[in-house]
């Protein structure tokens, strides 16, 4: 009998909430522990019915309701997995918010053995700050929802907001491996909620964890990820929403930043799975910018942009991010060798000067690759390194990369007088040819080039003749192309 059906038709009229409470979370208990008395601080009033936690159509519990989430929390602490575990416990949870927001805290034994942790606090623009935890271990399933202040109408309706966003970040963490799924919590109205932080930490492994860390603010947003395979750190500037270019701009730049971190994976012999979570991150944490400025807001100042401004910028808001992965030593006899995979890159953008008539712009973007990986000698031949020295027939490759590119924009008195954009880039190849331990080949090959191009006549030419609507989105396109970096060398053209 699914446990969330249980309703009152089935007790004693005169029963309180509290003995069904008891009656229905005691049962699933394991005869090893005691019987579960949760504590529960408030109930929550009961709006229409959602069979989404049900488990039928005709489910006539509030999802939200204290009954359902002790049974919810019963049925789910005999998983053994993150996922199982916490499935549909956060948004239950934050869904009481769209009623009177009562606080939660609550108990369930369990046989699982999952071991994870969940947690996500969120402040809102009076000062209130609400706190939900969701903890995992053989002992059982701990559940914990507090507010430390009444929250408005329009706080309670934005917490609730983030119930699915919230369900949704769980499901994903708690996958195996884990998986990112964070997009949704971007959403937060910056107005109401003024930031929004989750913190994980997943075992992926007897005695191995998986920590992640997210914070989204009106002013940052970063995630952090550290695991068995590596670590991730990506930080977003969110101060500088003048610079912020529409959404189809913003996909073109994250997709141009996807391609180059898949180029640097492949040359650095990158682990797929830290990569994949690391352009999942990078591509969440650019999603959902909240409004920029209206024109009429920085129309008088150094921020307000023209449309030809904007196409010679990305679009992105200023980041640092990274990503290194967990250092191996896979040749028993040359323990000084080292696989490793370290990539970085950035955004700074400036507003320079004392009005829009007169002001200048600069965008600097710069990435560097560092790697290090064992190859076989022979196409056809896998690598097997062994202390034999037999076995000792590789391609040891060390790679040093990097790029940079900015662009300049200037007015006087209102004229456009300066628009470039300049490319660098350098890769520089190290290898060491071994047969039999004994090194018979040492090849370095260095690769460097650089382009500048002065895009003030095309400016001057498409605000003589601006042409059709269309017209007038390609030649945005064309400048927007001109902005993005570029890592290999043998794609820039000569100084020009």
């Amino acid at each position: 009998m699914n446990p969330l059906l249980l309703k009152t038709t089935q007790d004693s009229p005169a029963a309180s909430w509290q003995d069904r409470l008891y009656a229905l979370t005691s049962k699933p208990a394991a005869s090893t522990h005691a019987p579960m008395k949760p504590s529960v601080v408030y109930e929550a009033s009961t709006p229409a019915p959602d069979p989404t936690y049900g488990g039928a159509a005709t489910a006539t519990v509030d999802p939200s309701s204290d009954d359902a989430l002790a049974a919810l929390m019963a049925r789910n602490s005999a998983s053994s997995q993150p996922a199982g575990l916490f499935a549909g416990l956060g948004q239950a949870l934050l869904g009481r918010f769209a009623t009177d927001g009562a606080n939660f805290v609550s108990d369930a034994p369990g046989t699982g053995s999952a071991d994870a942790s969940i947690s996500l606090g969120i402040r809102t623009a009076s000062g209130a700050t609400v706190k939900l935890s969701l903890s995992g271990t053989q002992s059982g399933l701990s559940v914990s929802l507090t507010s430390d202040r009444t929250l408005t109408d329009s706080e309670k309706q934005a917490v609730a907001g983030l119930a699915r966003a919230f369900q949704d970040a769980v499901d994903g963490l708690g996958k195996q491996p884990p998986t990112l799924s964070l997009d949704g919590l971007m959403s937060a109205d910056p107005s109401v909620l003024t930031s929004v932080d989750l913190n994980a930490s997943i075992a992926t492994a007897p005695g191995v964890h998986e920590s992640i860390a997210l914070h989204t603010g009106s002013d940052s947003r970063s995630l952090k990820v550290d695991g068995a395979g590596g670590s991730i750190a990506l930080d977003l500037d969110m101060s500088n929403p003048a610079t912020w270019g529409n959404r189809a701009q913003r996909d073109a730049s994250v997709a141009s930043y996807l391609d180059q971190i898949d180029a640097a994976a492949r040359r650095g012999h990158a682990d797929a799975s830290l990569v994949s979570l690391f352009k999942d991150g990078f591509s969440q944490l650019n999603s959902n910018y909240p409004p920029s400025p209206s024109d009429a807001a920085t129309r008088a100042s150094v921020r307000g942009l023209s449309g030809n401004d904007h196409a010679l910028l990305t679009g992105l808001a200023d980041f640092d991010v990274s990503i290194s992965q967990a250092t191996q030593a896979s040749n028993p006899r040359q323990g000084s060798e080292l696989d490793t995979f370290n990539y970085d890159a950035s955004q700074s953008t400036t507003l320079s000067g004392r009005n829009a008539s007169d002001r200048h712009i600069a965008q600097s973007q710069t990435s560097h690759l560092t790697a290090s990986f064992h190859t076989s000698p022979w196409p056809d031949t896998p690598l097997n390194l062994t202390d034999k020295l037999g076995s000792q027939n590789y391609n040891y490759t060390t790679i040093d990369d990097s790029a940079h590119a900015s662009t300049n924009i200037a007015y006087a008195k209102g004229k456009l007088i300066t628009a470039s954009v300049s490319h660098d880039a350098s890769q520089d190849t190290h290898v060491l040819k071994y047969m039999v331990g004994q090194l018979v080949d040492d090849t370095d090959t260095p690769a460097h080039q650089e382009a500048t191009r002065d895009l003030l006549p095309l400016l001057t030419e498409n605000a003589r003749h601006p042409g059709s609507a269309a017209d007038q989105a390609n030649a945005a396109d064309v400048l927007h192309a001109y902005s993005k970096l570029q890592a290999d060398p043998s794609r820039l053209g000569p100084r020009g």
